[in-house]
């Protein structure tokens, strides 16, 4: 059987056990072929858009003794998929702003399935504000480690009731702020890191910048008293 990073570990951890689960952008099917493989998903439906990436997807489950589980397509985010044809769809590997866009291309579509697994690379918060702004509740955030490099990922299922984020919810993340886990000490201290650097940043540009730093600032002390109050 196939063996998976911590990060794609993570993110068959955090799907739906027993539902047809969608893997957009599955580059060589790995969390494809473990899913089912390990019995946690029924059937994949595994999607790569660009013809090179798309023979690489072909080539990583031909040798799956559970390849007929796995459905390739060729397309883009959501497009390849029927409305409710999905239990789960994992969408792992892409900017916050493309998995955003994904999402709004067709959201009655995507209000069809029933949870969505991300992991962005960058830029966390543009999916963050999207979803809080759609009312898609975000169910669970994680931390984890690979290489020493830190990664998130969360889950969220579709609703219709806005809420608001602040900006550092937003930024960080609502449920990593507010929930112990193994590394959240140092990934809050990575961000406050970042902040303090971009607010020096700007006030060394000088101009009129006021609006962002005091932004900056805010975010910097709300961390700072966030970490006083965390053990470790």
């Amino acid at each position: 059987m196939i063996l998976l990073s911590r990060r794609l570990l993570a993110l068959a951890e955090m799907i739906i056990k027993g539902g047809v689960t969608a893997d957009i952008g599955a580059d060589h099917g790995g969390l494809a072929r473990f899913l089912v493989e390990h019995k946690m998903a029924p059937q994949v439906i595994a999607t790569e858009l660009g013809d090179g990436p798309y023979q690489r997807l072909l080539a990583g489950v031909a040798d799956s003794p559970c390849r007929g589980l796995i459905k390739i397509r060729r397309g883009d985010g959501l497009a390849v998929l029927g409305s409710g044809e999905a239990v789960n769809v994992v969408i792992a590997g892409l900017g916050g702003e493309a998995m955003a866009e994904i999402l709004s291309a067709d959201y009655s579509k995507a209000c069809s399935f029933k949870r969505f697994v991300f992991q962005p690379m960058s830029r966390a918060g543009a999916l963050r504000r999207e979803l809080s702004g759609r009312g898609w509740p975000i169910l669970e955030e994680r931390l984890i480690d690979e290489n020493g490099r830190l990664f998130v990922a969360l889950s969220a299922g579709p609703g219709d009731i806005p809420y608001r984020l602040t900006p550092l919810e937003i930024d960080v993340g609502p449920l990593l702020l507010r929930r112990e886990t193994a590394y959240r000490s140092r990934y809050l201290k990575s961000c406050l890191s970042r902040y303090r650097a971009a607010c020096h940043g700007l006030m060394q540009a000088g101009g009129d910048r006021d609006i962002a730093v005091d932004e900056y600032r805010g975010k910097i002390l709300e961390l700072e008293a966030i970490l006083d109050g965390s053990p470790g």
